[in-house]
């Protein structure tokens, strides 16, 4: 709506309006000569910019059309927010919605600062000694956390490689790593053949699963992409960059407030399986439950990954925070340092990287919130994935 005031008579805002009709996309102005009033509204008109006459009229007849989003020609990745927020940084305590591409966004979940304790008792059923001394953990920066694990069709959106691609340049990679107390390729490490065809290791592929296949190597690298990406695009917050979780942090996250074994209650068993763990996790006894298709041997039957989000999210809105797919931490794996730490970020040296959460073939050990694994960092296993984080560094 365009204001504007006649002389000698209030300020005349709803002049105008009347005299604006449809006309397809645009609009057209009718009449408005035939008398002194609107001969002045047509004075005052001229004095307006096309621009924003167009603006009006289109903010009148609610035919406003956004631009589609422009796509960045090495990573095919939108440039600009897909979401449709008015931010285009994101803002400390609420959620942010980083373009994927043009047309998908990973939403990332703002975990605040707090405290808590890491780590396991001796008394919680099926504890494990790595989880101990409990530590108690005060993180002073808040950070943004995957509202659901990396997935299978996000990687491919970024990388150009879905997950059997992905396999194939493994398979198709001789360089030599430590692995397994010797310089060998991750291939013969895993026993696999050079070449087979990928799809002999692999469970499903849809763009909805977790992505798999993927070490702690490629999860760092795509993390660096991203950060090229987003500060180019000026979407990094000051003091923040794309990572992986610290341990502390994912732990943190995962309770979400809580002090149970999981953050459904307390590890409850009925036979091999348990109602609290039922309810937000795949794991063991319950991932080969209506599945179909090519998968792995679970416990005598046929389970694998399943699509993200399927299960019960934490307080905070995480999905698959425990079970599915193992999680890759930033954190070279060691003992649990005890007594107060304040932001902690692990060992400064390793052999193995912590992953966290248990996997569709873990038992209900592994999927309590204290539950702690290694692996090398150049391994890539159909078990292990990881999820994004936008951390203060």
């Amino acid at each position: 709506m365009i204001r504007f005031s006649l002389p000698g008579r209030p300020f005349g805002a709803y002049y105008l309006p009347r005299y604006l009709r449809p006309a397809g996309d645009g609009i057209k102005i009718k009449n408005l000569a035939a008398n002194p009033v609107r001969r002045y509204a047509l004075r005052m008109l001229k004095m307006q910019t096309v621009a924003a006459v167009l603006l009006a009229g289109s903010a009148l007849l609610g035919s406003v059309r956004a631009s589609p989003a422009q796509s960045n020609s090495t990573l095919g990745i939108a440039t600009t927010q897909a979401s449709g927020d008015a931010t285009s940084v994101p803002q400390k305590g609420r959620i942010w919605n980083l373009p994927i591409s043009a047309n998908a966004t990973l939403e990332l979940i703002w975990i605040p600062p707090g405290a808590f304790t890491m780590g396991s008792p001796a008394s919680e059923p099926m504890s494990k000694a790595d989880e101990r001394p409990q530590t108690q953990v005060t993180l002073t920066k808040g950070f943004w956390l995957g509202k659901t694990m990396f997935t299978i069709g996000q990687w491919k959106s970024l990388t150009g490689l879905d997950v059997r691609g992905q396999l194939s340049k493994m398979l198709h990679d001789d360089t030599l790593y430590e692995l397994g107390g010797k310089k060998q390729s991750v291939r013969d490490f895993m026993r696999f053949s050079r070449d087979a065809d990928p799809g002999k290791y692999l469970s499903g592929e849809g763009p909805d699963l977790p992505m798999y296949f993927v070490s702690w190597n490629d999860a760092t690298e795509l993390c660096k992409q991203l950060n090229e990406r987003e500060r180019a695009a000026g979407r990094l917050p000051a003091g923040y960059e794309f990572d992986l979780p610290t341990e502390a942090q994912f732990e943190y996250a995962c309770r979400a407030g809580t002090t149970d074994a999981t953050y459904a209650g307390p590890l409850v068993m009925q036979g091999r399986r348990s109602p609290a763990l039922d309810k937000i996790a795949w794991y063991s006894a319950n991932s080969p439950d209506g599945y179909t298709g090519k998968g792995f041997s679970v416990s005598g039957r046929t389970g694998g990954p399943h699509p993200v989000g399927q299960k019960q999210p934490n307080a905070w809105g995480l999905y698959d925070m425990t079970g599915n797919i193992w999680q890759w931490c930033r954190d070279w794996y060691g003992p649990l340092p005890g007594g107060n730490q304040t932001d902690p970020t692990g060992p400064a040296t390793g052999t193995g990287r912590v992953n966290r959460g248990g996997s569709f073939g873990s038992g209900a050990n592994s999927e309590r919130s204290a539950a702690r694994a290694k692996n090398p960092p150049a391994e890539a296993s159909a078990y292990r994935g990881f999820r994004l984080a936008l951390c203060p560094m």
